[in-house]
């Protein structure tokens, strides 16, 4: 049996992103060797390697091709000049909501998030973080997911997040019902014991105005969530913007911030304060980028990387002119171009003084394309300083502790989940390499 015959097989169980190993038989091996490892630990790479996949889509063995395994059962693949390395790990996406540029839980259908995660799939993203946003559909996708094989990018949620009565981002069109608006903190205490009863994968709270136009939650009220969160064993992450908020956040014991800072420079003060506490940033600088990028045609637009995988609805609908318009005539246009500069400051300034980084992107809501959005989000953090090696570990080896998943996921080790991206060019050159992905797999089965 070669890998497209096991793809095959796959392919009867992808409606529900898993699989189970074929029945009868003895368990086949595959042995990909001849190829450069990348394996995602910071460790240099490790030319003429080799990796056995189990029938079970676990590794069984990685590393120098001297020491792989052989046999009867080995399937053998020739991977001559190719870089081999973990799959993305993005931590902040949302799932299920949209379609074209039009965002409505009427959407949020199996279809449409299976179409979603493949689409991430395709890209290199093979787990995903989804905030805030979810149905409890999510919670049946994801435990049937991992009850078996996922050979579509894993899911983990927050299922619904936490904002003030009436504030973001419940008044977003497609939005309102979708977060608990909380005003007491008994609400609070009921909503997360109902999260931590269905073990969520984190809790998200969204801490903005938007510049002083939308309603607020209180810090009160993010310090009584991230409190209960914890006495139910749940780590928490917050939309933020505003470094006070921030700075507060983390001294309440906040886990991540789901955003970078991008209203000033991060002072020693907050550099020390999330230094104390283990807060972790989350860039999503692309998120910035969706503020501004379609006031006028860009020339991504025209990417090839970007259209083979991109929506065409949704590729139509952010070059209508209404939309464009809508970008246009903000007031506040020039000033997104500047938050996005800041954050990128802010990310290398924390990543200079030990912070730990994370990887993420908000890619799922109009206009933020799932998948080609992770790609320019690499591209922008090497813009801000950060080095080849610093990313790849963001999405790898730093994202699966984020999650609390090392075992199995995050880097190429032996019994973890052969989640691995095939390039043709190395990474470590130059991180728009990761462009160059000829092939995908989760659990050791290709991706279509």
């Amino acid at each position: 049996m070669n890998r497209f015959s096991l793809s095959a097989i796959c392919g009867l169980a992808m409606l529900a992103g898993c699989s189970s190993p074929p029945p009868g038989g003895n368990p086949e091996v595959r042995v990909l060797e001849n190829f450069t490892l990348i394996d995602g630990t910071g460790r240099p790479a490790v030319p003429n390697a080799a990796i056995a996949i189990g029938d079970d889509g676990r590794i069984l063995y990685v590393g120098d091709k001297a020491g792989a395994p052989s046999g009867p059962r080995m399937t053998k693949v020739d991977m001559t000049g190719k870089f081999i390395m973990p799959g993305i790990i993005n931590l902040h996406g949302h799932l299920g909501n949209v379609k074209g540029v039009t965002q409505d839980q009427k959407f949020y259908t199996e279809e449409n998030l299976l179409k979603q995660l493949n689409t991430y799939a395709r890209y290199g993203v093979t787990s995903v973080v989804s905030m805030g946003s979810d149905t409890p559909l999510i919670l049946d996708f994801r435990a049937k997911q991992r009850a078996g094989k996922a050979t579509t990018a894993r899911v983990f949620t927050a299922l619904r997040g936490f904002t003030a009565v009436a504030g973001y981002p419940s008044t977003v069109p497609g939005m309102k019902g979708v977060p608990y608006e909380v005003a007491k903190e008994a609400e609070v205490e009921k909503a997360v014991e109902e999260l931590a009863l269905k073990q969520v994968d984190l809790v998200k709270i969204w801490v903005d105005d938007h510049l002083g136009k939308e309603k607020k939650i209180s810090i009160d009220l993010c310090k009584a969530i991230i409190a209960n969160a914890r006495k139910n064993n749940l780590n928490t992450a917050a939309h933020i913007f505003y470094h006070d908020d921030a700075l507060k956040l983390s001294e309440a014991g906040l886990y991540a911030f789901a955003h970078s800072i991008r209203d000033q420079p991060v002072t020693d003060q907050l550099i020390t304060t999330v230094k104390k506490n283990h807060t972790w940033q989350i860039p999503t600088l692309t998120r910035e980028v969706s503020t501004f990028v379609y006031a006028k045609p860009h020339e991504f637009l025209k990417d090839a990387f970007f259209l083979k995988g991109a929506d065409p609805e949704a590729v139509t609908g952010v070059q209508d002119q209404k939309f464009m318009d809508r970008q246009a005539k903000d007031p506040n246009l020039a000033r997104y171009q500047e938050f996005l500069k800041t954050a990128q400051a802010n990310l290398k300034k924390l990543a200079d003084s030990g912070v730990k980084i994370g990887f993420g992107t908000d890619t799922g809501p109009p206009g933020r394309f799932t998948g080609f959005f992770e790609h320019w989000e690499m591209e922008l953090m090497a813009e801000a300083g950060l080095t080849a090696s610093q990313i790849i570990e963001s999405f790898s080896h730093n994202a699966a502790e984020f999650l609390g998943v090392s075992k199995d996921l995050g880097t190429l080790e032996t019994n973890k989940w052969a989640d691995i991206l095939v390039l043709s060019k190395n990474p470590m050159d130059d991180i728009r390499n990761m462009r160059t992905i000829e092939q995908v797999m989760i659990s050791g089965v290709p991706v279509k």
